[in-house]
């Protein structure tokens, strides 16, 4: 029995101090994907010097990073475009926070949301915990401390090990990692973005963006999986139904009205019938949050315009596909066109 109390005990006292260090490293700048925390710096400065102009801002994740020629869509429309397109590994949450706090009053913001978000809310990835931890520290802040403990459970003995490596690092050793460091310096990701040379090659970089917040040479069709989501997403997952819900609402308040679009597909060889099927019902649950501005079939293209996965468009796939979402935009959201109703109306 005493050994019993004793190993209890000892099992609970190390527990605690494992916790206690968590919270102590728990911003430690580990591995992991700076690059997109430096897009978001560069990208809401680019929005930001279009203030007080009624402007469409693009959200999303990758596939409207890469798949969506907000220069060119300005151009043709006569209205400020910016792409705010991030990467489909952020859990939405992130994406919908993001989007709010650039977009002012009359601004339109239209979401190509990748199929995945519809479905169940996921459990944290190892994805999501590493670029926490590394940089994307307000996220950590604003968990209520049910969530903090459902992130610290996520947290394995080995990114453990790279947390506490990180700090030394960061106390002793900044050198070491001073690109992670610096991309948390956000007036120095400015600086680098205004004097960035002319991308030479295709990089995941935020220096590689234009103006407008566009991917630069995507230049190639180097993708030849599966097409996956040609009849996904078929129905909106509750837990999402209420984040979009609550996203639309607010930003109504705000006087900034959305919309919804599809994310670019493959062409493949199942039927128009599959991907009819599998849009009807999610049509009809997405009713109730805010309007679509296309369908599937106007977002097919052929597996030779798709860059490096099959979110990602190649630059001719990306003029194809942005020639489209201006017409859409035409038809459906610029002002005197027909809108279905739905509560960004």
């Amino acid at each position: 029995m005493k050994f019993l109390k004793a190993f209890f005990l000892s099992a609970l006292a190390a527990g605690a101090v494992y916790y206690t260090v968590l919270f102590f490293v728990i911003d430690a700048p580990i591995p992991a994907e700076y690059w997109v925390a430096e897009m978001i710096t560069v990208k809401k400065e680019l929005i930001k010097q279009y203030a007080g102009r009624e402007k469409i801002i693009v959200g999303g994740g990758s596939s409207t990073l890469f798949g969506v020629d907000a220069e060119a869509a300005s151009r043709q429309l006569g209205v400020p475009v910016l792409n705010f397109g991030l990467h489909a590994g952020l859990r939405l949450e992130k994406i919908l926070q993001e989007t709010a706090s650039v977009a002012e009053p009359g601004d339109t913001v239209i979401l190509p949301l990748e199929p995945p978000y519809f479905e169940p809310s996921p459990q944290w990835t190892g994805w999501q915990v590493d670029n926490v931890i590394g940089w994307d520290h307000a996220a950590w802040k604003e968990l209520n401390w049910r969530g903090k403990g459902r992130f610290l459970l996520s947290i394995s003995p080995a990114v453990f090990t790279r947390m506490c490596v990180a700090k030394l690092q960061e106390k002793f050793w900044p050198a070491a990692i001073s690109e992670r460091l610096n991309a948390l310096n956000e007036a120095a990701v400015l600086a680098r973005f205004r004097d960035r040379p002319a991308p030479e090659k295709f990089e995941y970089s935020a220096y590689n963006l234009d103006n407008h917040g566009d991917m630069q040479r995507a230049e190639g069709s180097k993708y030849k999986g599966k097409a996956w989501y040609l009849s996904k997403p078929d129905r909106v997952s509750k837990a999402t139904a209420t984040l979009l819900q609550a996203f639309v609402g607010s930003m109504k308040a705000k006087g900034v009205r959305v919309y919804f679009a599809n994310t670019p597909l493959i062409a493949s060889e199942e039927s128009l019938d599959t991907l009819h099927a599998g849009e009807a019902h999610f049509l009809g649950d997405l009713a109730a949050i805010g309007p679509m501005i296309d369908r599937r079939e106007d977002v097919l293209l052929d597996r030779k315009y798709f860059f490096n996965t099959d979110l990602h468009l190649n630059t001719e796939g990306r003029a194809i596909r942005t020639e489209r979402l201006v017409q859409a935009i035409r038809k459906t959201v610029l002002p005197g066109a027909v809108v279905h109703s739905g509560p960004s109306e």
